[in-house]
């Protein structure tokens, strides 16, 4: 119902001009009359114009529910339909890319393509790779592009690598970007956010922009920045994709959360396989075998439930120092576990679990 809150009724509207009858209708003789007696002669009401074809932007604009955007939804495709020239677009201005804020983004956002990770390095990427394969970064038909991406879940989970895992896999431009690279003062942080866009759209596309901690940046608070963001961060936006990373979905401004990340994949903690596959993979870097049976692996695993991929790396290199040069045994991973803490934050888990069954996107 909150869509169509802009709708004003035929009733209410009749009314309104009944009451300033003197002003809105015309008086004339009446050439039939005997007496010359005058005629009042109502304007046309918008159901007449509809009839007549004979329209008024300001009818229009008035009768039209309004979007997210507090703009008429309908009012653009109608005119398009109507030769109203008031509702084309003017003609944009040349943009200068050549500014002190355009070279910042290029020596510090722009990250080479031949330092990305790729799916092959990452691990518990299936959603992931399925986006990546299914991605489309043009419009084509009836198939809109996709421009918005929230990857969500714990710290240490691997959502900047699977960013880049992404952006690798559709051969795109990836440019990093957090609150270190907007300045304090309003004016400088929108001229930052416009040389972004501005770059990352010029520059080899499709460009994806990396928005790291984009609860920060993205914040329900900062109303100016978000506003100014969603301006440039538009919905279907051909060859640009805005890739959002956090472990707080719920701080992200709700304009930004619901009308720009059109896809939300949860990036949860490593399951038990994926911290098997991690143990395997990392150890195999060491010059002699691992001395580790599979019941000890089982046991390996069972004890590292809930840490996360950063949190599980850091176990396995602290194990392999124990063993200083020797086979890894399981002594050394009981070790390892004592001096390395959890990272698990079962308030974290819940929330980000809560929000993945209420908005995470799940690809049959």
């Amino acid at each position: 119902m909150s869509a169509f809150s802009s709708y004003t009724s035929a009733a209410t509207g009749s009314s309104s001009r009944g009451s300033n009858s003197n002003k809105s209708a015309r008086v004339d003789l009446d050439p039939d009359s005997a007496h010359g007696k005058k005629k009042m002669k109502k304007e046309p009401t918008l159901q007449d114009k509809q009839t007549s074809n004979e329209y008024e932007l300001d009818d229009l604009l008035r009768w039209m529910p309004a979007d997210d955007d507090g703009q008429p939804a309908l009012a653009p495709m109608m005119a398009a339909g109507m030769g109203l020239n008031e509702m084309k677009p003017a003609k944009q201005e040349p943009v200068d890319i050549d500014t002190e804020d355009h070279d910042y983004i290029r020596n510090h956002c722009l990250v080479p393509t031949d330092t990305l990770k790729s799916f092959a390095q990452v691990f518990g990427a299936r959603v992931a790779c399925h986006f990546a394969e299914q991605y489309q970064p043009v419009s084509n038909g009836a198939t809109r592009a996709i421009s918005g991406l929230l990857l969500f879940g714990p710290s240490g989970t691997g959502k900047s690598l699977l960013a880049q895992a992404i952006t690798k896999y559709i051969n795109g431009t990836f440019y990093r970007f957090s609150m270190a690279d907007i300045p304090n003062n309003s004016t400088a942080a929108a001229r930052r956010i416009d040389a972004l866009f501005d770059v990352a759209q010029v520059g080899n596309v499709p460009a994806v922009i990396f928005i790291d901690e984009c609860d920060t940046v993205l914040s329900q608070r900062a109303t100016a920045r978000v506003g100014h963001i969603a301006g440039r961060f538009e919905r279907f936006m051909d060859n640009l994709l805005v890739i959002g990373a956090t472990n707080e979905p719920d701080k992200i401004a709700p304009k930004i959360l619901t009308g720009r990340f059109e896809r939300k994949i949860f990036v949860d903690n490593p399951s038990p396989n994926t911290r098997l596959a991690m143990i395997r993979r990392q150890l195999a870097d060491e010059s002699t075998e691992p001395a580790l049976s599979p019941q000890d692996m089982q046991s390996i695993v069972d004890a590292t439930a809930g840490r996360s991929a950063v949190n599980m790396e850091r176990l396995i290199s602290t194990a392999a120092r124990h063993a200083a040069g020797s086979p890894v045994t399981l002594h050394d991973f009981e070790m390892a576990i004592n001096e390395e803490p959890s990272d698990f934050d079962l308030k974290t888990a819940r929330k980000n679990a809560l929000f993945d069954r209420m908005h995470g996107w799940h690809p049959v």
